[in-house]
């Protein structure tokens, strides 16, 4: 059952059994105090009806009882607008002297009343009837008499009865009022969790723009903008997940290309050198190209191993001179042909990993000198700024498209393809050099025009004396 319809079975409950004990209980107050002014009317004419006959009882003897009783009855009836009085009297060991009372009132009926005594009354029920049963002694005669009156009061208790049918339709109506009501007061009151429901359904099936728009101004709305920032935060993280996925389908596809391409020149140069007699030009040739890609595979080997651990993120950090770092790089390329020249502070000190400093400015420095400079020039500037160090290399080169920037730090991949690979590049530079500055808590920046040139920075924390 849904929430809605138990809360309108709850609502629809509640309200009839509310009405049903209050009607219920009116009614039953309002028809006690009729018996009670029953009781006193009745028992002030069971008390005249006594007095007078026992004025005429006095001195008679048994036989002319019934009589002079049927005689007192048929004046009375004679008079009353009330009807006629009913009673039975009856002598000692219960015999019954007269009686003008109903058959459905029993002679059980009577001794119950007479036991009951004269403080107490007897209602009963017989035949579609109600009668009200009084009993008393006829005192200050020569013998033991006592009398049992009986009242019709059908009236009453029809009128209770019909109140109490009113009372019942009242009931029924108000449950279809109040259950109609009800159902359309719970369906506005649960709309908010239908549509929750509904979001959640869509947001389990990765359906995007699982949003509600709850307006109640109650837990309701607050657990509503809950959901959506709940909606929006899965979604950023799906997209997070798809994105990752798509990196690590390209990344899977470059590595086995990067692979595939100087391990099938190998075997091929190998299978040529093992199977068949080679002039010493070709033997050289096909030598160098296996010596040329092993040394791409054993260079691609080297730096995806970097790679994986720098995800790590184990860094030795320490104060490191920045202009140090500058000539270990200048050192490690004896025999560069282009010229790379210092530019900014000589004395700036960051804190950093000296090591895979090094290794952010030689690639930097090599990606640079990869653009083919206008002046044969790449420049590594250092200078002061509000966040700390910038270290930036500068060159006047290609440039790289500005649909290119996007994807340039991405592992293997190459703005130039073809001429990447001649010059042994296997695109894991620029990734490495991104993970590297990020390790160190900052992006790695680039601001390339093509055909102007690229400046690729990082800002570093400046160490403390």
């Amino acid at each position: 059952m849904k929430f809605a319809a138990k809360l309108t079975v709850v609502i629809s409950t509640f309200l009839c059994a509310a009405l049903s004990l209050g009607g219920s209980w009116t009614v039953q107050q309002n028809f006690a105090r009729v018996r009670q002014d029953l009781l006193r009317q009745r028992s002030r004419r069971q008390l005249y009806d006594r007095y007078a006959l026992e004025t005429a009882f006095a001195g008679q003897t048994e036989e002319s009882l019934s009589i002079l009783a049927a005689r007192y009855e048929a004046e009375q009836r004679a008079l009353t607008t009330e009807g006629a009085p009913m009673f039975s009297l009856f002598g000692e060991n219960g015999t019954v002297l007269y009686s003008d009372l109903p058959h459905s009132i029993s002679y059980a009926d009577q001794q119950q009343a007479l036991a009951a005594g004269e403080t107490e009354a007897t209602f009963l029920q017989g035949e579609g009837q109600y009668f009200l049963l009084l009993s008393t002694p006829l005192r200050g005669l020569d013998r033991p008499l006592w009398m049992v009156s009986a009242y019709d009061v059908t009236p009453q208790f029809r009128e209770r009865d019909r109140q109490l049918g009113q009372q019942l339709l009242l009931q029924l109506a108000a449950m279809a009022l109040t259950g109609a009501a009800a159902a359309l007061a719970s369906r506005r009151m649960t709309r908010p969790l239908r549509q929750l429901e509904e979001a959640s359904t869509a947001l389990s099936e990765g359906k995007s723009g699982a949003w509600v728009d709850i307006a109640s101004r109650d837990e309701l709305e607050q657990l509503g903008d809950t959901f959506n920032r709940m909606a929006g935060a899965l979604e950023d993280q799906m997209d997070l997940l798809r994105q990752e996925t798509d990196r690590q389908k390209r990344f899977v596809a470059a590595f086995t290309h990067e692979l595939k391409t100087p391990m099938t020149a190998i075997l091929g140069y190998s299978g040529m050198l093992r199977t068949a007699e080679l002039p010493p030009e070709r033997r050289l040739r096909a030598v160098n190209y296996i010596y040329h890609e092993s040394t791409r595979l054993e260079a691609l080997c080297r730096e995806l191993l970097l790679l994986l651990g720098l995800e790590k993120g184990e860094l030795q950090m320490e104060p490191v001179p920045v202009f140090s770092v500058y000539g270990e790089v200048r050192r490690s390329l004896p025999e560069w042909p282009l010229r790379l020249e210092w530019q900014g502070e000589q004395q700036a000190v960051v804190q950093a990993d000296r090591v895979l400093l090094a290794t952010l400015v030689r690639n930097l420095v090599l990606n640079a000198a990869a653009a083919e400079p206008k002046d044969n020039t790449v420049t590594v500037r250092c200078d002061r700024c509000d966040e700390g160090i910038r270290l930036c290399v500068e060159d006047r080169g290609k440039g790289i498209p500005a649909e290119e920037l996007p994807h340039i730090t991405e592992p293997f991949y190459r703005v130039d393809k073809s001429r990447a690979r001649e010059k042994g590049g296997n695109g894991l530079g620029l990734s490495i050099c991104a993970m590297i500055a990020r390790l160190h808590g900052s992006p790695l920046e680039l601001d390339s025009r093509e055909g102007e040139g690229t400046r690729v920075w990082v800002t570093l924390k400046e160490a403390k004396p």
